[in-house]
């Protein structure tokens, strides 16, 4: 019952800040205050409350469904310009398809790339099929010594961070029938979403 309690407080905490976005945009709107860079940060800071929402719910069970791999990586890679502009390179096939819970798969990619985005990377290449997704970034590499430890419940190298992060977006892709993993790789650093 107490984890239903902080949900729903988080849920009304939600519905006030999505409720005050809709303020702002519907003044720009009524003042005729067109902005491009404006209309998009009110669609991520929307979307971005939405992954909040299904990130506090580890009661809600996972709703799968057919989803484009294409279209989630897109709404993902939107997200993550609000963080920084950088160079996002999508390989996969607009065709693609995966079975998958909407947001909480949009939210394990937001995860991936915004930790590659505060690692310094300046490009993050997905690519692959609906078996086999590899997001790959330039940023700072991750040292040998810690790679067996960055999924570890509570570790982070972070100095305000909370070491949960990897460990939720890991436990996030197996609820949705998915393995989460870090590739030998060694001149970048990529993060393989395999089907299991």
């Amino acid at each position: 019952m107490k984890d239903k309690n902080i949900y729903h407080e988080i849920k009304n905490q939600i519905s006030v800040c999505d409720l005050y976005t809709e303020i702002v945009r519907r003044t720009l709107e009524k003042e005729g205050i067109e902005n491009e860079t404006l209309t998009r940060s009110i669609k991520n800071i929307k979307n971005s409350l939405s992954l909040i929402a299904d990130c506090a719910s580890s009661l809600r069970e996972v709703r799968l469904q057919e989803l484009s791999l294409a279209n989630l990586i897109g709404e993902a890679v939107e997200i993550c310009k609000a963080y920084k502009d950088i160079t996002f390179v999508n390989d996969i096939p607009t065709s693609t398809t995966i079975t998958a819970d909407k947001n909480k798969f949009t939210s394990a990619l937001v995860n991936i790339m915004k930790n590659a985005i505060e690692a310094g990377a300046t490009e993050i290449k997905i690519s692959g099929n609906a078996s086999k997704i590899s997001i790959e970034n330039n940023g700072t590499l991750i040292p040998p010594e810690i790679r067996e430890k960055i999924f570890t419940d509570g570790f982070t190298t972070k100095e305000n961070g909370s070491g949960f992060g990897l460990m939720l977006t890991q436990k996030t892709l197996k609820e949705q029938g998915f393995d989460l993993s870090l590739a030998p790789a060694k001149n970048v650093t990529i993060f393989n979403i395999l089907r299991k």
